[in-house]
Order: C-alpha cells, then structure tokens, then sequence
C-alpha cells in the first residue's frame, strides 16, 4: 500500500500541472486526504533545512466498543536547496522505499534499495517551462536583431509558442498514463479505503467549510500558527439520521514551510493525525539527495516516448 500511496501522490501531482504552487512537505488538500506523504511536486523551500520522523496514526472506534488503531511513518529531509527526501521503513526499521524530488529540474526518482534500483519520473511541465522560457528568449533575441518582424497572427512566434503547448499536453498525457498504469499493477488485489472514498464524496459540503483561527503555539521547538476547518453533511443527505460533522485541526510552522501537526476527524472513519517530531534544523548529508552510483535507473517516461516514436 505504501507503493500505490506514493503513486497515487504522484497522480495528483499530475493532474496538478501545470503552476503547483503547493509549498513541498505541506500535507495535501486538508480536508480531503492527510498522511505522510510529501507531495511530489510544488514549489522549492529553499534556506530552510530539516529532518524529522513523520507519523501518521489512524484510530478508528467501532459501534461495538472495539478500536482499530494503525501507525506509520516515515523520514523526511530537505535541503537548503529545496531537495526532498523521504524514507518508508518496515517495523524492523528496515528503509523500504526511497522518494527524492529535485526541483531545480522537477525530477521525482523512487528508489527500492533492496533491488538498488530506481525509477525516474520527470515533470513534464517542468520541461515544458523550460521549453517555452527558452523560446521566448529566442524570440525576444531575433527581434531585438531585427531578425524578426513585430508579432502578427502568423508571425513564426506563434508557431513556436503553440508547438510548446503540443509537447507539454503530449507529455502530460503520456506522464498520466504512465502512472495510472502504475497504481493499477500495484493496487490490485487491494481497495481504496472508506475515507478515502467518503473525503472525494464530500467535496460539495467541504467547499463550503468555516475556517477557525487557533493562534500561536510550540510544536517541537518550532512556533506554529493554527487553524481548524469545519463542514458538515446534514441529516439524510447520506442516509444519515442526524448532521456529521467533519473537521481538519491543522498547525504550520511559516519558518519551516511545513504542517507539523495535523488532525482530521470524520465519525465515519475514526481519527487521523499527522505529526513531525525529533525535528532537526540542520543541513542534511547531500549524498542523502542523490541516486547511489550502483544503482540501476529507468526512465519510464523516455522508455514510452520511445517505444511510441517506433509505433509510428
């Protein structure tokens, strides 16, 4: 499950595309869905290094008394220069999987160190930034030459900006593609939870949740400001006797960029935190933000494109 998680943030991150602006180690949409997991794409945090354990722990009561408790977590790190890293340990405190992001050029690699293996995701709108930055530049430097005459509707700028547009559709296509196939190897034989599938339900009643102010406090050393969402479902909209009410308690450090505590609780699935602790301020190792050179790395992304330009 932790496999198709990390996919399934990447699909997100996706459909996201292009301009995430969603600051990296920021839990995803609140009221939606919370856990550890670093989103895969968003807007570098640069000058604030750290590392902390992130644990997300899951109590569900039943109608019966009994209670479901769960507890995960995983090692997260970032640079001063925006890199990320994050580890999924097994209870013997094994790593499990490894997600690196690089935002300097939007490059995800999860890593699988018992295979020492890695696959490489590119941003496609990444690249397609780049692509159009650097046309623009080009443009910009015939012009000022007097190579290119002022814009008209069928000037070759155009041609140039609207095949930019093409490439970046085409990639995202392919990177969408490419992940839904992913998460349908990883995840079969399995099934998305109730609260995952009751959070996507609620989206109507979310949008019009109240936000709540909750001040200042210290979390690990850390000041955070703090914030609880409410919204409620009325009774009989889901068959429900009386109003559920769900609500997101949440707390972000500014210094750091981060969420440090999180707490969502639906009555419907039971209570889920997300907390950072033995957090750190100091420069990580950069080794930790790089491939290890005995590790075999496969572009999925490339290995389509390819296999496609030879279809044609």
């Amino acid at each position: 499950m932790h496999t198709a998680s990390l996919l399934f943030a990447l699909l997100l991150g996706g459909a996201m595309l292009p301009g995430a602006q969603a600051a990296v180690a920021a839990p995803p949409d609140p009221l939606r869905f919370t856990g550890p997991l670093m989103p895969m794409h968003g807007k570098a945090v640069k000058n604030a290094p750290y590392s902390a354990e992130a644990v997300s722990e899951q109590l569900q009561r039943l109608a019966d008394g009994n209670e479901i408790s769960r507890t995960s977590s995983t090692m997260n790190y970032r640079d001063s220069a925006g890199r990320t890293r994050q580890e999924i340990r097994d209870a013997d405190g094994e790593v499990r999987s490894v997600t690196l992001y690089q935002p300097a050029d939007g490059v995800t690699y999860i890593l699988n160190p018992r295979q020492k293996s890695a696959t490489r995701v590119a941003d496609p709108s990444a690249a397609a930034r780049a692509a159009a930055s650097a046309a623009q530049a080009k443009v910009a430097q015939l012009r000022a030459e007097g190579k290119l005459p002022e814009r008209r509707a069928d000037a070759g700028e155009e041609v140039i900006v609207k095949g930019v547009e093409r490439s970046e559709g085409d990639a995202r296509k392919q990177f969408q593609e490419k992940v839904r196939i992913q998460i349908a190897d990883s995840m079969a034989g399995s099934r998305i939870g109730p609260a995952m599938a009751g959070a996507f339900g609620d989206a109507r009643w979310a949008a019009k949740a109240s936000t709540r102010e909750l001040g200042s406090k210290e979390i690990e050393g850390i000041k955070a400001d703090g914030k609880l969402r409410t919204y409620e479902i009325p009774a009989g909209e889901v068959g429900n006797r009386n109003a559920i009410v769900v609500s997101y308690e949440s707390w972000y450090a500014p210094e750091l960029k981060v969420t440090v505590y999180s707490k969502h609780t639906d009555p419907r699935s039971g209570e889920r935190i997300y907390r950072l602790t033995n957090i750190k301020r100091e420069e990580p190792p950069a080794a930790l933000f790089a491939v290890p050179p005995d590790y075999t790395v496969r572009d999925v992304l490339a290995e389509r494109a390819r296999a496609a330009a030879g279809n044609r």
